[in-house]
């Protein structure tokens, strides 16, 4: 049971992580960049969503497997 838990967890993560890629990349979101008064940050973007498919990754490894 605790492999699943922490495997909805990381999904959860990667959602959130997803969100905040999506308004970085339609510069809703201005927190922590260079330049402020740029209207997109991809590079913020590309972060988050490359955090998002490590965290589905790591979902993948921690649920638990069932056997057949």
């Amino acid at each position: 049971m605790r492999g699943n838990t922490l495997a909805m967890a990381l999904v959860v993560l990667a959602v959130v992580f997803a969100v905040v890629a999506g308004l970085y990349a339609v510069g809703v979101l201005q927190f922590l960049v260079s330049d402020p008064h740029a209207s997109h940050h991809y590079t913020h973007a590309i972060l988050f969503g490359v955090l998002a498919i490590a965290s589905l990754i790591g979902a993948n490894f921690a649920r638990s497997k069932g056997t057949a």
